[in-house]
Parts: C-alpha cells; structure tokens; sequence
C-alpha cells in the first residue's frame, strides 16, 4: 500500500470516528451491551436445555445480574444496583426498551453531550434499583432497563423547566410529563394485583431524573442562547441534594426495614 492510499484510509477512519462521536455513541454502545447481554442469556439457556427461553429462567437472571433481595443484603453484591439496567426478561421486554433508548437517548445525548448521558442513564437506573430494593416484593427478581428510561423521562421534565426558551424542548417536557404520569397509573393496578412491572423502579428513576435535571446543562442549548439558571450554583446544589437524600432514606430504610442496621 502506498503513503498517499495510507494516508487517505487514516483521514477516513478519523472523518468516520468524528461523525460517530457528534451521534448518539453512548445510545448504541448501551444498546449492543444491553442486547450482548440478553444474546449470552439465551445461549446459556440453549446450552442448559431451556431452549430459547434462557431470559425467563430465574437462575439465569440471578447469574447475568438480575436484582435479588438477597443477594444484595446478605452477600453484600451491590453491584447488582446496576448490572439490572443491563438484564431483560423476553425478547419483547428488550425490544420495546431498547427501541424507547434509541428514539429518547439519541436526542437527549445529543443536548447534555456523551458523558453527561451516561452517567445520568446508570445514576437514574441505581436510584431506581434502590427504590425497587426498598419498596418492592422482597422475594421477586427485577431486570431492565426501565428504571433508567424513567430516569431520562424525568430529565426531560425538568430541562423544560430550566430551557423555557426552546418551544420544542418545552414540547417534549410536555409529552415526557404526559408519558410518565400515563405508565404510572397503568403500572399501579398491574403492581397492586402481583403484576410483573416494577413501579417502585420507575418511580426511583423518574426522582432521580427530576433531580439531576437541575444539575446538568446543556451545553449545544447554551450554545443558542445562554441560561444564567442553569449556571447557578446554588441551583445545582439543590438537585445534588435532592438525589442524594434519596440514595440515603432509600438506603437507610432498607437496612432498618430487615433489621440489618
């Protein structure tokens, strides 16, 4: 291969690695690890005897992180407060959840940048999980990536808040709103009846959501047309106070709620 061929194959990889970067990145690589996941999940029930139906398997779900009372409190693997996010049950739970992340995070990545999105995904997702620890049935297991969606529903809420100048972010404020309040009275007759939806989850992450709203910016909106509350660091000390009272009475409560305070 010639220098000047190499060097025209070195500009288009970095031309591609630019456009990938300006795109939602984080939304797919959360979308290939999640599907990853659900993909290892049913070879290994291929490979028990399961059939396709390794997801539905309780043991398999315990074994890819699924979140289980005990496991957390009493072998101390609190990193199953994340690993959920990752695990779902059935193909129609992982489609209907990744299509949701695709359409809502490529847009939202774009606003608060990669990294912002990220960590609000998987902060979203534990304050969700903490609360499903607290408040769900003791002996179910919960997976997915819900507690998460819930949590970039409720950014979305509060951007409309802090960003009253943008009309389409208002807008999508509105119909986030409208979504959330919808799914939770739908999940509330399901949840009092033993039905399989986790609306404690949902109800951590929309929190968790509303809360961090406050603290992160958007920097392509301020880009636009600056907004001075957002920079108001007294501001943005609320929300983190917010988020962090709840990871802490969440906590708290469940350890005194199994007597192991």
């Amino acid at each position: 291969m010639t220098q000047k061929r190499w060097e025209k194959m070195i500009e288009t990889i970095q031309r591609k690695w630019q456009q990938w970067k300006k795109g939602p990145l984080m939304v797919w690589i959360l979308i290939i690890l999640t599907c990853g996941v659900f993909l290892g999940m049913t070879l290994t029930g291929l490979l028990q005897g399961q059939g396709l139906d390794g997801s539905y398997n309780s043991y398999i779900l315990i074994q890819y992180g699924a979140l289980f009372r005990p496991l957390v409190l009493l072998q101390h693997e609190y990193w199953r407060l994340v690993s959920p996010i990752f695990v779902h049950i059935g193909l129609t739970h992982l489609i209907l959840n990744m299509f949701t992340l695709y359409f809502l995070g490529r847009q939202l990545e774009l606003l608060l940048g990669h990294f912002r999105f990220l960590a609000i995904y998987l902060l979203t997702g534990v304050m969700g999980n903490l609360f499903s620890l607290a408040f769900a049935n003791p002996n179910a297991l919960s997976a997915g990536a819900s507690t998460s969606l819930f949590g970039l529903f409720g950014i979305y809420v509060t951007l409309g808040q802090v960003y009253k100048q943008f009309p389409q972010i208002q807008a999508m404020s509105k119909q986030m709103l409208l979504l959330i309040v919808l799914n939770l009275l739908f999940a509330l007759p399901t949840n009092l009846f033993g039905g399989s939806i986790d609306l404690y989850g949902h109800i951590g992450g929309v929190i968790g959501g509303l809360a961090l709203g406050l603290v992160v910016s958007s920097p392509l909106l301020e880009k636009v047309y600056p907004v001075k509350s957002i920079r108001n660091p007294h501001i943005r000390i609320i929300g983190g106070m917010i988020f962090i009272f709840f990871i802490v009475v969440t906590i708290a409560y469940t350890f005194k709620k199994f007597g192991l305070s």
